[in-house]
This record gives C-alpha cells, structure tokens and sequence, in this order.
C-alpha cells in the first residue's frame, strides 16, 4: 500500500470511528459559556439577562459569526478539524488515528512476514 492509498485509508476510518466512538463538540455552547464567562449578566428592569442570550436573539448573525470564529481559533489546538460536519476533542481524534496506524502498522508487518 502506497501512502496515498494509507493515509485515505486512515481517514476512512478515523471518520467512521470518531462518529461511533466519540462526542461532537457543541461549538455554539462553547461559544455560550465563553461569552458568559467574559461578560457580565445584563439587568434590564430587574431582570437578568446572559450576554450569549441577548447577541444571540437579538442579532444571531453576529452570533454565528462568532461561534465560527471562535472554533477557528481552537481548530487545531483543542479541537479537530470537520470530521462528516463535526468537530471532535483533538486529542480523541489523535488517539484514534494513533490506534488506527498501529492497527495497519501490524497488518503490513503481518503480510511481509507471510511473503
């Protein structure tokens, strides 16, 4: 098996496994509990508001423009890249990849020892 043909082989099936075996990350949540974190809660005639709530009711284009810049900052760093749509934990998807390459590692061995 050439590279080409290993690393596709690699994505095929750290797609399929990271669906099956892992989590997705909620990136607007994310985007929620930092934006919560960062600023304070908002009093409007005695009642309290999160800042995520009001950016994201009251102009949720804003809103999507920040969860996507906010994932793009931790793409790489904390989280994957799109995975089938999703992103995952980075060091999760790693250790996938890490098992899956061992895992070919072994069946290469397996068939030049057979020949």
């Amino acid at each position: 098996m050439n590279q080409e043909q290993r690393e596709k082989k690699i994505e095929t099936e750290l797609e399929k496994r990271a669906k099956e075996e892992l989590k997705p990350i909620d990136l607007e949540e994310l985007y929620r509990e930092v934006l919560d974190e960062c600023e304070p809660v908002v009093k409007v005639a005695g009642l309290s508001f999160c800042a995520s709530r009001i950016i994201e009711e009251l102009d949720p284009i804003a809103f999507r423009c920040g969860v996507n810049d906010y994932a793009d900052s931790l793409i790489g760093e904390t989280i994957s890249d799109e995975i089938d749509g999703e992103h995952y934990n980075l060091d999760e998807v790693n250790d996938i990849r890490d098992e899956i390459e061992s895992e070919l590692d072994e069946e290469e061995e397996k068939e030049e020892a057979s020949k």
